[in-house]
């Protein structure tokens, strides 16, 4: 009776708890119809809540250019114990390569000796190619291009195949705006690769080559001395080709938000704008996250403080149920201008059952959390007391689950036969000695 009425006020908690925990979607958080994207491929994804809000072509085959370099960048420096100290040697034929070609340059000598984590400036900063170059004939080239190739199918690139470290055009260098996004997300978590992208200026030390140097972003919607600047954007890297178009990759932190924007083969001549005549790469990065953070915000929906659901408690004396909460926070992204509220649900992955005892925060299960269909994210579910261990209800349920067990049962009904056949029989005897009397 006592877990009857415990689950009752337990469902009672979760419903009176609905209108707290709903919002709406991101699938209705839809760009205006008079936004002209000119961009060949977008993809635009809230990293708080990895939703995506806008895509446009987003997993159509592009040729990356230098965000090429954003792979390279990132994947030297996770294979370097220490990125800072490891020294590598730009080769004598370094310009063989590039030879007729109008490329992107730090300047970089022959012969001349940088860390990685230098040669990462030049890549991230001044999208320099013979740094790129330098980087992957240090740890093999054709080794280093295989393991680029490698981390893109680790981290569930579809469409993605790279012949070379700096993104100069080849038939068989390819990617989307989906797979690139996936490259950037792992890039940003790898040590130091968000603490260069993002620097506007990098002072290049004096070598065994050159004299001191500083370097200069292209990514001038970064850069405090560019008409462009717009202070929330945070990196990553550019990259423009005939075959490409401009390709802009960034992060923008603004309203307690973070989008991660990829737009792929914007048109090389300029655009009218924010800026007239100005970088059509830059424009529409611009005019996308304006857009975006005037209209989105995060919801806190489910907290450390709401019950979800209870589940049973074997050999406890004094609690027969218990009811879970969330292990941490889970945010919604919602659309500003919406009135009508979906409900939340949840889908969840209990245990029949626990046993005592139980520990303050134990994980016991998780829920998927859904609104309208649509899946917002996963919660681990944790106790948030402690429940003793009695060994006197351990026994009692013990036998109970023996006495309720199908043997028991058959048992029973066994006996129930015996019983009846032994009744049967004493009837049937004093019929039969009636008879001979």
């Amino acid at each position: 009776m006592k877990r009857f009425f415990s689950i009752i006020l337990i469902s009672i908690l979760v419903v009176l708890s609905v209108p707290f925990n709903v919002f709406s979607s991101a699938s209705d958080i839809v760009m205006p119809n008079d936004f002209a994207i000119v961009s060949n491929a977008v993809y635009l994804e809230n990293l708080d809540t990895g939703r995506v809000v806008f895509e446009k072509n987003a997993d159509e085959k592009v040729y990356p250019a230098s965000t090429t370099k954003i792979m390279t960048s990132a994947l030297a420096l996770e294979m370097c114990e220490s990125p800072e100290s490891t020294i590598a040697t730009v080769p004598f034929d370094i310009w063989d390569e590039f030879v007729g070609m109008n490329i992107s340059t730090a300047g970089l000598s022959r012969g001349e000796e940088l860390s990685i984590t230098e040669l990462v400036h030049c890549m991230m900063l001044q999208s320099a190619n013979e740094a790129a170059s330098t980087v992957a004939d240090f740890f093999g080239r054709e080794e280093f291009i295989s393991a680029m190739n490698s981390k893109a199918k680790e981290l569930g690139c579809k469409q993605t195949h790279f012949s070379n470290p700096h993104g100069l055009f080849g038939e068989d260098h390819y990617t989307t705006a989906s797979d690139m996004a996936k490259i950037t997300k792992w890039a940003l978590g790898v040590d130091n690769f968000l603490e260069i992208s993002e620097k506007a200026r990098y002072t290049l030390r004096e070598t065994n080559k050159n004299g001191e140097k500083i370097l200069a972003t292209t990514i001038l919607l970064q850069d405090p001395y560019s008409k462009y600047y717009t202070p929330y954007v945070k990196g990553v890297k550019t990259g423009t080709l005939n075959q490409s178009g401009r390709c802009l990759v960034t992060i923008a932190e603004k309203n307690n938000m973070t989008y991660l924007l990829v737009l792929m083969g914007a048109p090389l001549e300029p655009t009218s704008g924010f800026w007239d005549a100005s970088n059509s790469a830059f424009n529409e990065t611009r005019l996308i996250y304006d857009w975006v953070f005037s209209n989105t915000h995060l919801e806190n929906i489910i907290n450390y403080d709401t019950p979800i659901t209870e589940v049973p408690v074997k050999y406890s004396k004094k609690r027969d149920a218990l009811v879970l909460y969330p292990y941490g926070d889970l945010y919604a992204l919602l659309n500003n201008s919406k009135d009508e509220l979906p409900e939340v649900y949840y889908e969840l992955d209990l245990p029949e059952n626990i046993e005592a005892p139980v520990h303050n925060s134990q994980v016991i299960g998780s829920a998927k959390v859904y609104a309208d269909d649509i899946l917002i994210g996963e919660v681990d579910l944790i106790s948030r007391e402690e429940i003793e261990y009695s060994w006197f209800s351990m026994v009692m349920s013990k036998m109970t689950d023996v006495f309720t067990s199908r043997p028991a049962v058959i048992i029973y009904i066994a006996v129930l036969l015996l019983i009846v056949l032994y009744v049967l029989y004493i009837v049937l005897t004093i019929k039969k000695n009636k008879k001979r009397s």
